[in-house]
């Protein structure tokens, strides 16, 4: 198959200009006519919410701002890119934090820097001639008709046999999300039988927790962990299915594992300290959700809520008698920087403003306690911070002497 590049549409996302005009020389020379560049992250997302592109190439190393990963993180979740479109990451890192952060996303394809022009060709040749092949495929896909998906890669299959391997991957997932588990399950393990793919058993897998069967589904992620330490997607449904049974220990330690192996994943990272908070282990959770805050900066599933929930380690350590004076530093920069960056969101600033109050008075610092009070106070007047439930005042005020929030500056 010979593909026209004429009739494909590309963009480059490179913040290095040299590395900019040496990509779209090589795509000129294939036959590419329609290019578009972006210097990073952000102005490409306004590309692809404008335009629907054939190729995207992403660098790794985008400059300030979000990195390839979370940009292709927010391309996943929005929905940016079609099924139907080949999304290939380049890059010159090669550590495996930067390869476990980009695979877990998913791109079609991934090349390392230096490449040559001919590598390159090679690659593209065979992502776009794929996506030829299954184009009936790929649009059902993107328009969530597993249905019809299911019936395109049958008809796929026909054609070209040597993609049995991807159209069953394919069907068994459309099987998942049909909620036809029991079909899951018999068109995985057929594929198991002839050989070991590791999609395969994780399909299983999932099936399975899906039915509620985790004595069934349990032993074939963990299989997965054993067999291939660099699939860190079978870490995290280890992680659920444990949780499932009970098995918190077990769960918790899954995760740090899966951590280790791929740190940037702000989700892994949130659900790590959410479970470290449920087991009173604050110090982790607070690494964790640190971590989180640090991630969320440029991550499509930033929230305010990340901020609150790593100050909320701190309390945890008030309350228990754990927080060391250090400890308490970090939370007073925290607060800190999270009013400033809560500055124009009220609602934010209050639960930020109620975590301090709450953690000085846990360490019985009334003072302290009170001139956040004010503080608070101040900001409703302004309209800049929302006032407290009701609850929470009629706890606290009265342990500071105030008969209401309103009296607090008097």
């Amino acid at each position: 198959m010979t593909t026209d590049y004429s009739k494909q549409k590309a963009l480059i996302i490179e913040d290095m200009a040299e590395a900019r005009i040496l990509q779209k020389k090589m795509l000129t020379d294939f036959g590419f006519v329609d290019i578009d560049v972006a210097m990073k992250a952000e102005t490409a997302i306004e590309l692809l919410k404008s335009r629907r592109y054939d190729v995207v190439f992403s660098d790794y190393n985008l400059g300030n701002g979000k990195d390839g990963q979370q940009l292709l993180e927010e391309v996943r979740h929005s929905e940016l890119i079609p099924n139907t479109s080949s999304y290939l990451m380049v890059t010159a890192e090669t550590s495996i934090e930067m390869v476990m952060g980009a695979i877990e996303y998913q791109p079609d394809g991934y090349i390392t820097k230096p490449f040559s022009q001919a590598l390159l060709q090679r690659r593209l040749q065979k992502l776009i001639e794929t996506k030829i092949k299954l184009y009936d495929v790929n649009q059902a896909l993107d328009n969530k008709d597993y249905r019809a998906a299911i019936k395109a890669a049958d008809e796929a299959l026909k054609t070209y046999p040597y993609l049995e391997s991807k159209c069953t991957r394919i069907k068994g997932d459309c099987y998942l999300e049909l909620k036809e588990y029991d079909q899951a399950i018999e068109l995985f393990s057929e594929a198991m039988a002839d050989r070991k793919m590791p999609w395969a058993l994780f399909g299983l897998a999932k099936a399975y927790f899906f039915k509620d069967q985790y004595d069934e589904a349990e032993p074939r992620f963990r299989q997965l962990t054993l067999d291939n330490r660099f699939f860190v997607n079978a870490y995290d449904w280890l992680a659920k299915c444990l949780l499932k049974q009970n098995k918190k220990e077990e769960a918790h330690a899954t995760l740090l594992e899966a951590i280790e192996k791929s740190p940037k994943a702000i989700l892994r990272q949130m659900e790590l300290g959410r479970l470290s908070m449920e087991m009173g282990n604050y110090d982790v959770a607070e690494g964790a959700y640190r971590k989180a805050v640090f991630l969320g900066r440029y991550s499509v599933h930033n929230h305010y809520s990340i901020t609150i929930n790593h100050l909320k380690t701190f309390l945890g350590m008030a309350e228990n008698g754990q927080l060391q004076t250090k400890q308490l530093d970090s939370f007073q920069s925290s607060v800190a920087r999270a009013q400033k960056r809560f500055m124009h969101q009220p609602e934010a600033k209050a639960q930020v403003y109620q975590t301090e109050i709450e953690l000085y008075l846990a360490l019985n610092d009334l003072q302290r306690a009170t001139l956040s009070f004010t503080a608070w106070n101040k900001d409703i007047s302004s309209n800049s911070a929302l006032p407290p439930p009701k609850e929470f005042e009629a706890a606290c005020a009265p342990l500071l002497g105030i008969e209401s929030v309103g009296d607090s500056n008097e």
